[in-house]
């Protein structure tokens, strides 16, 4: 691939296919030049024809799109050269005076020597415009025609375009500005932080887009509640809030706003409703053991009770080791479709280790969690079991209950008690919500067997 005075061109594109039109080599047919203008292609079947099309070419230089066909011979290398011709054209860059970011849709009328219009152009998002394939060349001007929210600069500028040449000419215009002002109050009465409604509320951030959905500033509300935007040009802004003060949530609605005259300052009011945060667990088993029998425990209102998602949501039970061994879990069904996977503890490995991974919510899985299936040491045993989910919406809960099945060490003394602690949690806006259970059973020695009522006579 070479260039205007055979200087190489990288980063021109080519889709090379062969005469069935398939596409040759790896991605897809498509292949970009490097730093030396070239690519290779190895490979190929001798007898086979290629076609290579250019399908993009890079900035300042016209497309060469006539295809270009050659027979693979053995042993031979072959070539296809490319000449990619400089245009003769403008380019107009126009920018914001104050913070130099190039300004859209700002549009230009093109005249030759003799003030005949001949082109008219509009910039892009980046306030770029080119006028290319002119036909002509030396002195023309330019005359801007509009700029919303801007000053127009209505003087005639002269520009000298020469043959295979891209002039470039910077276009500086003065912002008409205007000030948007965002009031951050309390839609309700906040039962956690206790604000009534109304109250302005601090630290909630906005993000302001122009109308060619480019971001112009970053606000936060201050104590007052209030935040301030820069001077902006006139014209058509949304304003999104995409974070809110704690125990609040994010008003996802956004607003529209239309900046018209000079000074104008356009005041919005956007209200958060306070957010419930909420988990829950509960626990049950056998009141009375004996030793070596088994023993399960079941689990209740598991689940995230919140107005709000809950990130890094947990359900975990910590077995009392002095009295059990784990055996197996049935892990019951959630109301949300998600993945999740079960991890485990042991008293000899401080970390989780997986147990199973990948996880439905809506299917009920018995997992064998005894030492043998886990492979534990003979000294080894489980201390704690955790199901993770990840994120959570707000009113995730167990549906089929589910399920610890331990076994009760022999030996244990009549009458000594174990406490079975289960706790459930997740994270809002970086706090941790949780809650936590116990369950307390009591182990009747060998002879020593809870009285049973009398039955018969």
């Amino acid at each position: 691939m070479e260039g205007t005075n055979e200087t190489p061109l990288a980063g021109v594109t080519f889709l090379v296919t062969d005469s069935s039109g398939a596409v040759v080599g790896p991605n897809n047919g498509v292949y970009v030049t490097d730093k030396n203008g070239r690519f290779v292609i190895s490979g190929l079947t001798p007898g086979t024809t290629v076609t290579a099309k250019e399908t993009k070419s890079v900035k300042g230089f016209v497309l060469d799109s006539t295809p270009q066909s050659i027979l693979i011979k053995e042993g031979e290398v072959q070539r296809l050269t490319f000449w990619n011709k400089a245009f003769t054209g403008i380019l107009i860059h126009k920018v914001d005076a104050v913070s130099g970011r190039g300004v859209p849709q700002v549009s230009f009328l093109v005249y030759d020597g003799q003030m005949n219009p001949i082109d008219q152009v509009t910039t892009d998002q980046s306030g770029y415009a080119y006028v290319e394939d002119l036909g002509v060349t030396g002195k023309l001007y330019l005359r801007e025609l509009e700029a919303e929210g801007y000053i127009v600069d209505t003087a005639l500028k002269t520009v000298y375009v020469r043959p295979g040449e891209t002039t470039e000419v910077t276009w500086k215009n003065t912002p008409i500005t205007g000030q948007i002002q965002i009031w951050k109050k309390s839609a309700d009465d906040n039962p956690i932080t206790g604000f009534p409604t109304g109250t302005p509320l601090q630290g909630a951030t906005f993000e302001i887009y122009d109308k060619a959905n480019r971001l112009v500033d970053t606000v936060k509300s201050n104590n007052r509640g209030l935040a301030v935007s820069a001077q902006l040009p006139l014209g058509r802004y949304t304003v999104k809030e995409v974070s809110s003060p704690a125990y609040y949530s994010v008003n996802t609605e956004a607003v529209t706003v239309y900046l018209e005259h000079s000074g104008q300052v356009v005041q919005i009011e956007v209200l958060n409703k306070s957010v419930y945060t909420n988990v829950s667990v509960r626990k049950s088993g056998y009141a009375e053991v004996v030793p070596g029998q088994s023993l399960r425990y079941q689990f209740a209102e598991i689940g995230n009770n919140s107005t709000v998602p809950l990130d890094s949501f947990y359900w975990r039970d910590t077995l009392p080791t002095d009295a059990v061994r784990l055996d197996k879990l049935i892990t019951g069904t959630w109301s949300a479709r998600l993945n999740y996977k079960v991890v485990f503890k042991t008293n000899l490995n401080g970390n989780y280790r997986t147990l199973a991974d990948n996880l439905q919510t809506e299917r009920n899985y018995t997992l064998d969690a005894s030492a043998a299936a886990l492979g534990l040491a003979s000294n080894e045993y489980v201390t704690e079991v955790m199901f993770t989910f990840g994120r959570v919406p707000a009113g995730f809960r167990q549906l089929q209950t589910p399920y610890i099945y331990c076994n009760v060490l022999p030996g244990l003394t009549h009458e000594c008690r174990f406490t079975n602690k289960t706790d459930v949690g997740g994270v809002w806006q970086g706090q941790w919500v949780m809650a936590n259970d116990r369950w307390v059973t009591i182990v009747y020695g060998k002879g020593k067997a809870p009285t049973l009522p009398r039955t018969g006579y």
